[in-house]
């Protein structure tokens, strides 16, 4: 096993490299956005304030460009002002935690066509922007102001969308909603979801089945193996560390699911996977988790390695 001190010597040899593009499996996930009632014409929607307040601490870190921030979320918006996707696989990386659920960025792009061609008169406008900058992430707050239908009732949320990146190149990680949030944690007040217990010693093959299913794995690579140097990685931890990134601070944390994200229906049966984070370079980002049961093997998407 690597000592922590190498493998922290590690991070200067990984890239910005969340640009690979991928398929994926139709799931339900959408913002939850009620109707609204009346019909009015679109082209009433006021405009979007893009002005930002520093949130603290404040300070912008050297080498950060503000305005390459700010600018992601003006295209982020501007997409869904004209109600169009295009334009969209360059604001997102790889893996979204998208309202609550890890998604590859393919499915993040078909759910949004998918929601607007339900609500071809959907229309919005933001404000009250606030940008929290820190080492190779920023946090993007604002209130949004949203009619599903043309009319002039809004429904006002609070949302945020969670950059990785530097200098002038971000890419969107996390996007969601207070809203959407109060609502997954009222679902889980009301349906507590199970947890996965495992240690180092526990096989793979353990943890990812149909009986563990909507079950939920956390746990990190410093969880399963401890800090002593000598320490030896189990099954989990082995994979972990062996994913093509700075295995030492990857962690997996998230319901397990069934099929295969980046590929066909047709291999579904023999995949499991699970959203977690992994660390290429400066930042972690996040991933997803994949098992194939027929080699008994468990990789990440992406690899920051380039493979």
């Amino acid at each position: 096993m690597k000592s922590p001190a190498s493998l922290i010597l590690l991070l200067a040899s990984f890239g910005l490299l969340l640009t690979s593009c991928s398929k994926s499996k139709a799931l339900s996930v959408e913002p939850d956005v009620p109707a609204s009632a009346a019909v009015q014409d679109a082209d009433n929607t006021p405009p979007s304030d893009y002005n930002y307040a520093v949130g603290e601490p404040a300070g912008v870190d050297d080498g950060v460009n503000p305005e390459a921030v700010a600018n992601v979320l003006k295209q982020w918006d501007q997409c869904h002002r004209r109600r169009t996707t295009n334009g969209m696989d360059t604001l997102y990386a790889s893996v979204c935690l998208y309202y609550g659920t890890d998604q590859t960025r393919d499915f993040v792009i078909k759910s949004k066509e998918s929601f607007l061609a339900k609500h071809p008169q959907y229309r919005q406008y933001i404000d009250n922007v606030t940008i929290y900058f820190n080492v190779a992430s920023a946090d993007i707050e604002f209130t949004k102001h949203v009619s599903v239908d043309g009319s002039d009732t809004w429904q006002t949320y609070e949302a945020y969308l969670h950059l990785i990146g530097g200098e002038d190149d971000w890419l969107v990680s996390w996007e969601s909603d207070t809203t959407t949030d109060e609502n997954i944690g009222r679902r889980q007040k009301q349906k507590p979801i199970v947890t996965l217990p495992v240690d180092n010693t526990t096989p793979l093959d353990a943890i990812f089945n149909d009986k563990n299913v909507g079950k939920e794995i956390c746990t990190s690579y410093w969880d399963l193996v401890g800090f002593e140097d000598d320490a030896e990685e189990g099954p989990l931890a082995g994979a972990m560390i062996s994913a093509g990134t700075i295995g030492a601070r990857n962690e997996i944390c998230g319901l397990i699911r069934k099929g295969d994200p980046l590929n066909s229906a047709k291999e579904a049966g023999d995949h499991y996977y699970c959203g977690g984070t992994c660390s290429g370079g400066p930042y972690t980002a996040r991933v997803l988790w994949i098992y194939n049961k027929r080699t008994q093997t468990l990789s990440v998407y992406p690899r920051f390695d380039g493979d």
